[in-house]
């Protein structure tokens, strides 16, 4: 795939986020049109994980020190980590939350657990700070603040292969239904040479990352493997792309978490009656808002398909004699649940197209005073010109921005 726009440039001119130095470097403000097409996104998987039994949660953006102790994120993530901040009513340390997963444990621990509760799905629009080396930040593909598209399953180990299975299913219907293609996925396994680094025993890690390679192999979902890609709690398959001229990235990940059971004391009543530690399953199809939004800038030129388009309908009214009518016809289509702009700008009309095209709308309506008298438009669907008469615009441009 060969991208003809940066992501920055795109969002530049489609004035989708900035950064500023006196909020901090990595950290993005979302404008109202990146708002949209987060919000857009969000309602996909949401619908999504309702129907496939996710239950949702909002956890707070940060912790003490203990819990990320625990989790082992201080002892192998704390150099991404953003400093701690000491509070002295308690004299307790408190960070920035860098991954959802510890405090979706502590959700799993809040009630008792039986087998009939699983697999238990948990799902959040989690925002998470990673404190990335300067250098290495690139607008929203690599960022310092984060809303990740993530979940955690508790499992039966038993029924790893199973849920993995659905799981992949997900991703495959989620990235067919965005129209994306030339991602691969990669199976990231830990180096036997490098043990520290990685937690449990190995006959955990080969059992864990075999589950992992034979539903890969089931799926018939061509993969390669990479040895000390792993988590440190556990194998996982991610899911690479390139962005524009950059390497490729990991826009999404599965991870087989067989450690964070026994470390957060987590339990459940088997069919036996035994407490067992459960299994969790990380998984994130979308990854995050800000590396998802550059990806499909970057993959679509901008051009976004019509539901994720911040501006669906853009409305150039020739003069100031039609400016009532495109108003009143913005309105109908935003009570349609239309987004649409009415131009403000001045100018002759081919420099306000020009000014409208920076936008990426799905479709530009010009109205003249032919189109005020005769109830006839001109829909200019990106390439394409539709010739149809006013009362057929609602239901023709839902028609055609319907979220799949």
């Amino acid at each position: 795939m060969s991208y003809k726009y940066d992501h920055r440039l795109l969002a530049d001119e489609m004035e989708i986020y900035f950064f500023d130095d006196q909020i901090g470097a990595g950290l993005p403000v979302w404008l109202p049109n990146g708002v949209v097409i987060r919000d857009e996104l969000e309602i996909f998987m949401k619908r999504l994980e309702k129907k496939a039994g996710y239950q949702r949660v909002v956890s707070p953006h940060l912790a003490k020190e203990d819990l990320y102790q625990r989790s082992g994120h201080l002892r192998a993530f704390r150099e991404d980590m953003y400093p701690p901040m000491k509070w002295p009513e308690d004299n307790s340390n408190y960070y920035l939350k860098p991954m959802n997963c510890p405090h979706h444990h502590k959700v799993f621990s809040s009630s008792p657990r039986s087998y009939r509760h699983l697999p238990l799905r948990i799902a959040e629009y989690g925002q998470v700070y990673r404190y990335e080396n300067s250098g290495s930040l690139r607008g929203l593909s690599r960022v310092r603040g984060l809303c990740q598209n993530d979940a955690h399953i508790y499992i039966d180990p038993k029924d790893a292969a199973s849920e993995i299975n659905q799981v992949l299913d997900l991703h495959e219907h989620c990235y067919a239904v965005l129209g994306l293609k030339g991602y691969r996925y990669r199976l990231s396994l830990h180096d036997p040479e490098r043990k520290a680094d990685f937690d449990g025993p190995s006959d955990l890690w080969n059992q864990s990352e075999e589950i992992l390679r034979e539903c890969l192999i089931k799926k018939g979902l061509p993969f390669f493997e990479a040895i000390g890609e792993a988590a440190f709690y556990g194998p996982k398959i991610d899911v690479q792309m390139k962005m524009g001229g950059s390497d490729e990235e990991s826009i999404a990940s599965i991870q087989l978490d067989f450690n964070s059971g026994g470390k957060f004391d987590l339990s459940y009543v088997s069919v036996s009656g035994q407490s067992q530690n459960p299994w969790v399953i990380h998984r994130a199809p979308l990854g995050s808002h800000e590396r998802f939004v550059a990806l499909l800038l970057e993959y679509f030129d901008g051009q976004l398909p019509g539901w994720l388009c911040p501006v669906q309908a853009y409305i150039l009214p020739i003069g100031e004699e039609q400016r009532a009518y495109a108003k009143q016809l913005s309105a109908d289509l935003e009570a349609h649940h239309i987004r649409s702009i009415v131009d403000q700008n001045s100018g002759s009309l081919s420099k306000r197209v020009l000014f409208a095209h920076r936008l990426r709308p799905f479709a530009k309506i010009v109205i003249g005073p032919k189109e005020v008298a005769s109830g006839q438009l001109v829909l200019e669907k990106r390439q394409e010109k539709i010739k149809l008469l006013a009362s057929d615009l609602i239901p023709r441009l839902k028609e055609m921005i319907l979220m799949p």
